[in-house]
C-alpha cells in the first residue's frame, strides 16, 4: 500500500512540474500556398495578426504567398 501510495505521489509531483515552452530563435515564415489576397492569404493575415495581438511569440510571423502549383 505505501508503494501504491508513494508511486501515485511521485507521478502528480512529475506530472504538476511546468513543462518548458518551445520558442522560435528566428523569424517564422509561414508559406501560403495560394495568391495574396485569397482566403488561405485572409487567414494567414488573421493569424499573424492575433499572434502580434496577443503577444504569442517573440520573433515576426513573415507571410509569404506561393502561388501556382494549387498547394502541391
Amino acid at each position: 500500500m505505501k508503494l501504491a501510495v508513494g508511486t501515485i505521489a511521485a507521478a502528480a509531483a512529475l506530472l504538476a512540474a511546468p513543462a518548458m515552452a518551445w520558442e522560435p530563435t528566428k523569424p517564422v515564415e509561414f508559406i501560403v500556398p495560394a495568391g495574396t489576397g485569397g482566403g488561405a492569404d485572409q487567414m494567414a493575415r488573421l493569424l499573424q495578426g492575433i499572434i502580434i495581438k496577443h503577444k504569442l511569440m517573440s520573433q515576426p510571423l513573415i507571410i509569404i504567398n506561393k502561388s501556382g502549383g494549387a498547394g502541391a
